[in-house]
């Protein structure tokens, strides 16, 4: 028996889908729970800069400066970065 579920519960239930990572596991898991975190304060809002920001700073203060945060949809990029400090995920539908 197929069940359809109202549309409010498919917004409850975000799962983080990391695309890639060069991190270390421990410090790569970190990173993975502060944006997790500031997004799930920001989404709501669609206040994309505000997530970043509070993730920019945290990971400053945990792994030292010079972080650099991105969050949105549908926008491409192009990087170079430090090797072991790229982290790459999706939170539903943002990037």
């Amino acid at each position: 028996l197929i069940q359809s579920y109202p549309a409010f519960l498919s917004v409850l239930v975000i799962f983080t889908q990391q695309q890639y990572s060069d991190m270390p596991t421990e410090m790569g898991n970190e990173a993975v729970e502060v944006c997790t975190m500031a997004l799930d304060k920001f989404l709501g809002n669609r206040d994309y800069e505000g997530a970043s920001v509070l993730i920019k700073n945290t990971l400053d203060k945990k792994f030292g400066a010079s972080w650099q945060c991105a969050v949105g949809e549908g926008f491409g990029f192009d990087i170079s970065c430090q090797q072991k400090f790229l982290l790459h995920l999706y939170y539903g539908k943002v990037g």
